[in-house]
């Protein structure tokens, strides 16, 4: 057993994995110095397309004990993890981690699939059944959550080692370039997937809507992309706004957002040409929400806004 910052006692071991308890903000800083994969090369004559799920996976060479990972902007409308889970579950994978941005209730789904051994590892946030269960104690193995950023390190570190990516890809070319912007799944930015398309051990570009050569804005490059997959349905962008992604109601949220407000302000950053990030979630929308209204009652225009807008 180990001491954390409380002075509990906390065990270093847990299903095999050795954690090392929190002490202070300094106790652990990781290594940083990974390479990037290498630049994937198609030679002339050579397709990257494949004609299903299936033959990505057997391409890529996923086995049993590896890692995927897929990204959530499409939130509780995505459609590609359970396509996913449930394809390895046919094929007969077992002892397969998840290493996502996020799950989200849609993916109740895969819990069969859990509790058969398929999956028996996660590495992601976690929204809906499945979070409850690992609440309850009902998931058989540690679900370790991070932040957007601590994944990306993760990665970036090897701490969480991906073996194949699988990118929901809403708009894409033959080649992998791809973007979020455009096509019947469009769902914005793909931020959270650049780390996996660059650290991945492969990656697989997964399309609804495929378009001639060059697809443009480019989000993720074509030479960061092994294979690319067109599926019949990358799912529902209109689910995007769920879960986390509504203006809470909540009063201490609101109360949280009415100051965070009023700090912007008082700090002289609230003046015309500002710029504004904000996340996606609800505490986060309303302090938007309080800003739009100070600037509609100071006359400020802005320059640009970012993030969970």
């Amino acid at each position: 057993m180990a001491r954390n910052s409380l002075g509990r006692e906390v065990p270093e071991f847990w299903h095999g994995k050795r954690y090392e308890p929190y002490r202070d903000p300094w106790c652990r800083v990781p290594t940083m110095d990974r390479a990037t994969r290498p630049v994937v090369r198609r030679n002339p004559g050579e397709s990257k397309r494949l004609a299903s799920l299936r033959e990505a996976i057997e391409r890529s060479g996923l086995r049993d004990g590896m890692t995927i990972a897929t990204h959530h902007h499409l939130r509780n409308g995505d459609a590609l993890l359970n396509l996913l889970v449930a394809e390895l579950d046919a094929m007969g994978f077992r002892d397969i981690g998840i290493a996502s941005s996020s799950v989200h209730p849609v993916h109740a789904a895969i819990i069969p699939s859990i509790r058969k051994g398929v999956v028996t590892r996660c590495d992601t946030g976690v929204n809906g059944l499945i979070g409850e269960l690992a609440t309850k104690g009902e998931i058989d193995f540690p679900i370790v959550v991070r932040s957007h950023g601590g994944r990306a390190r993760s990665l970036v570190t090897d701490e969480v080692p991906v073996d194949v990516a699988f990118i929901a890809a809403p708009c894409c070319d033959e080649t992998g370039n791809l973007n979020g912007v455009s096509g019947p799944s469009a769902c914005g930015s793909l931020g959270y997937a650049f780390t996996d398309a660059r650290y991945a051990r492969k990656v697989v570009a997964v399309t609804d809507h495929m378009v001639p050569y060059p697809a443009s804005p480019v989000s993720i490059s074509q030479s960061d992309v092994d294979y690319v997959v067109e599926v019949e349905s990358l799912g529902d962008p209109k689910k995007i706004v769920s879960t986390t992604t509504r203006v809470t109601r909540d009063p201490v949220g609101l109360l949280i957002a009415h100051y965070a407000a009023e700090v912007v302000e008082a700090a002289g950053l609230l003046r015309d040409g500002f710029s504004f990030q904000t996340g996606a979630g609800g505490t986060s929308l309303a302090v938007a929400e309080a800003i739009k209204h100070k600037m509609l009652a100071q006359g400020i225009k802005g320059s640009f806004g970012c993030g969970g807008i």
